[in-house]
């Protein structure tokens, strides 16, 4: 089973949408935090093109998702532990003991996801994790869920994408494995079913009792 990780397994998507929208703001860009939720679950960089045309100017884009990940450093440092979302640890403690390997594919850059996972307690329960920063292509394109399952040695057609944004179940359906949507992060259950959701949960324990049975 591979996770999202922003929404999914932590909720930080509010804090996400927060402080790319201030960032963006203090550097004289309109932005709420509204504009970013559909958004979420794609790579910063992608996200950042889409909220503002930087054009060739690299390096005020390269400052603001620098100014970004700072100020979410610290947010996650100041929620810790508070911020895995009711049922995870449960979840995830269930489907390893029913032997399942269990692995994270984020949208997040390498360092950013490392940190949350520790933050959060998490990443003892995960053997896996692939981010942005490991492929060519991020969400929606199909690499970081073919890696994850390369490294669990996970068959496609076997293999569950629990996720909270549409482009997780984009990227799912791409990669061919079953897309499973929860509403706990980014996207309305409408919108998760729309992008191709073979199934919807509004909670953690739904994943596993889904899957385990």
């Amino acid at each position: 089973v591979l996770f999202d990780l922003d929404g999914t397994l932590a909720d930080t998507v509010p804090l996400i949408a927060q402080h790319i929208s201030d960032t963006l703001n203090a550097h004289g860009i309109a932005c709420t935090p509204r504009d970013v939720y559909p958004l979420i679950g794609r790579p910063i960089v992608d996200a950042m093109n889409e909220l503002h045309e930087f054009a060739s100017d690299g390096a005020r884009m390269e400052s603001v998702i620098v100014e970004y990940r700072a100020a979410l450093h610290e947010a996650v440092n100041a929620a810790g532990t508070e911020l895995v979302l009711p049922g995870v640890r449960a979840m995830l403690r269930e489907l390893r003991e029913a032997g399942f390997g269990v692995g994270v594919v984020t949208a997040k850059g390498g360092p950013q996801a490392e940190h949350l996972l520790t933050i959060t307690e998490l990443r003892d329960l995960v053997d896996v994790l692939v981010s942005t920063d490991d492929v060519d292509r991020g969400k929606p394109a199909p690499d970081s869920a073919l890696l994850g399952m390369e490294r669990l040695g996970a068959v496609a057609a076997e293999t569950w994408y629990v996720g909270d944004a549409m482009s997780d179940m984009e990227m799912a359906l791409a990669a061919g494995m079953r897309a499973m949507g929860i509403t706990t992060g980014a996207a309305t259950r409408e919108e998760l079913a729309g992008a191709g959701a073979e199934v919807v949960v509004d909670a953690a324990a739904q994943v596993t009792d889904l899957i385990v049975g």
